[in-house]
């Protein structure tokens, strides 16, 4: 009989204390979303994903609303794509899109590989930036609110080898 090749299992898992290690302390976090915002000089607001959002998959594409569009909190600012899914970017808050990261839409792997520096999404002008900051959460309270749901995407991965029976089937007698 010759062996069938399988998938290499996939790799380990982080620990919670360096997931969240990972978290950029200067943001604030739209927790339900996993999205963060940072207030720039100009009063202008950098709206991002957490680099939780990769638990998607690999993104593919990201298709945002054109600059000038006006949203409402929790109302969509684009698609992102994998293989398999579409995932829709809502407004952590209220205001006008002003600027979309071209270098994101021309190479969406920015937001898995530097999701707080180059990776970010969009700039708003914020319709009420006080109202907004209360809504949303400093770093270690996002913290503190994200960690019991790392449990489940940080479970132990499946152990391949208690799979090593051959499951082919025999069409005369079944599996």
């Amino acid at each position: 009989m010759t062996d069938t090749p399988r998938n290499d299992p996939p790799p380990p898992a982080d620990d919670a204390a360096s997931v969240l290690a990972r978290l950029s302390p200067d943001a604030l976090y739209a927790a339900e979303q996993d999205m963060w915002v940072r207030r720039e000089a100009d009063g202008t607001v950098t709206v991002g994903a957490t680099h939780l959002v990769a638990q998607h998959g690999q993104f593919m594409l990201f298709t945002p609303r054109p600059p000038q569009t006006v949203v409402e909190v929790g109302r969509s600012l684009g698609v992102m794509e994998t293989a398999k899914t579409a995932v829709a970017v809502h407004a952590p808050l209220g205001g006008r899109i002003v600027e979309v990261n071209a270098a994101v839409v021309a190479d969406v792997s920015l937001v898995d590989r530097d999701p707080y520096g180059a990776g970010w999404l969009m700039r708003l002008a914020p319709t009420d930036w006080e109202a907004a900051q209360a809504s949303l959460l400093p770093c270690a309270q996002y913290a503190q609110w994200v960690l019991p749901r790392l449990a489940d995407k940080l479970a132990k991965p499946v152990d391949f080898d208690e799979f090593n029976e051959d499951l082919s089937v025999d069409p005369h007698r079944g599996y």
